[in-house]
């Protein structure tokens, strides 16, 4: 039995010391000869499918640029997050220190155009409203006016017919004609009065009404259209500063929803305003609701490349704004799109998602 010392015992028979390192240093030669060999032959290959796909890149790109563009898919649509805001949004306030008389709302309540929400203190207003009111309905001055104007007329056509016959001189048919003169200058003032009268009645009925804080109007205003209450800021019997925030109404039917969406996107699908677009909330069991685009953005976010799309969807069953939702947009015909955007069509941003659409036309 032997004992191992470190060093190489030779066996009879056996090739002698430096003959096995020989060989041993041969032997591991040739195994890195092939293992450089092969890895050249990797590098070779590696080498050769990236000049291909150069190649194939170089020879896409120029077979699009020369075609001009490339044809986006009629099934493709983009879905891009937003949040449902609503349409209308108006707080009314005070244009004068005043008390609070009457409150007709409070919170939450269903409103319509033109229905009274709040009655503020207004009976000063209304007493000098009277008063001039009565100004503007006597006519006594314009009617005593056109008689003295009546009565110098025919005193002057009596001078005349005297002076005719010397029984009058030239300065008393001179002042009589100046008498005409006086007289129709004075109707005149009393009508420019009786007006300025009328004038400071519609400015004091106006400011009455100005106390009687109401829906707004709207020639836009749709049978059916109504407001909710969001907010009274004030009770009755309370004073409230000018100018300050009496009651907030918001219209959430319909609801308006904002979509930023990149610039080459809204050309490839040739967005245009009347469009269809169907917004879905977050919930995807709940179906997607059909609404309309009724306004693009003249100008293109410098720093994101978008461009804010609205769209506007019925809103019937009152559901609160503010709600994460997703707007779908898909092409209203066959569009293209540029080389260079076809490649960003193909990552869209986190808040984009791109829904491929069966036959059916559902996702």
């Amino acid at each position: 039995m032997h004992q191992w010392s470190g060093a190489i015992q030779a066996e009879p028979g056996s090739p002698s010391t430096g003959a096995r390192k020989l060989l041993l240093r041969t032997s591991n030669r040739g195994i890195l000869t092939e293992i450089i060999t092969a890895g050249k032959a990797n590098r070779n290959r590696k080498l050769n499918m990236t000049k291909k796909l150069v190649v194939l890149i170089i020879v896409v790109l120029s077979t699009a640029l020369l075609s001009g563009t490339a044809a986006v898919p009629d099934k493709q649509v983009y879905e891009f997050k937003a949040f449902a805001r609503v349409s209308e949004d108006i707080t009314l306030s005070s244009t004068m220190p005043v008390r609070v008389a009457t409150v007709f709302v409070k919170d939450g309540d269903t409103v319509k155009p033109g229905q009274m929400l709040v009655q503020l203190d207004d009976k000063a207003e209304r007493i000098q409203m009277e008063q001039l009111k009565a100004q503007a309905e006597d006519e006594t001055r314009v009617e005593a006016a056109a008689a003295q104007l009546a009565q110098k007329k025919v005193d002057f056509k009596r001078i005349e017919i005297a002076r005719v016959k010397n029984a009058a001189t030239e300065l008393e048919l001179e002042h009589a004609r100046l008498e005409v003169t006086i007289s129709d200058l004075s109707l005149t003032l009393a009508k420019f009065e009786h007006d300025q009268d009328k004038r400071k009645y519609k400015q004091a009925e106006a400011q009455v009404d100005r106390l009687r804080l109401s829906v707004p109007v709207s020639k836009n205003d749709l049978p059916g259209d109504t407001f909710k209450v969001f907010k009274v800021f004030v009770s009755r019997g309370e004073s409230v500063d000018r100018l300050k925030e009496v009651i907030r109404i918001i219209k959430i039917d319909p609801l308006w929803v904002d979509a930023a969406v990149p610039e080459e996107i809204v050309e490839a699908l040739g967005l245009k305003v009347g469009q269809k677009a169907h917004v879905r909330p977050r919930n995807a069991k709940v179906p997607p609701a059909e609404g309309k685009i009724i306004h693009i953005a003249d100008e293109i976010d410098a720093a994101s490349g978008r461009q804010t799309i609205r769209v506007e969807i019925p809103n019937p069953g009152g559901k609160p704004a503010g709600k994460t939702v997703f707007v779908r947009f898909s092409p209203a015909a066959r569009s293209t799109i540029r080389p260079a955007d076809k490649k960003q069509a193909a990552n869209p941003p986190a808040d984009r998602t791109e829904v491929s659409i069966n036959k059916k036309g559902t996702s």
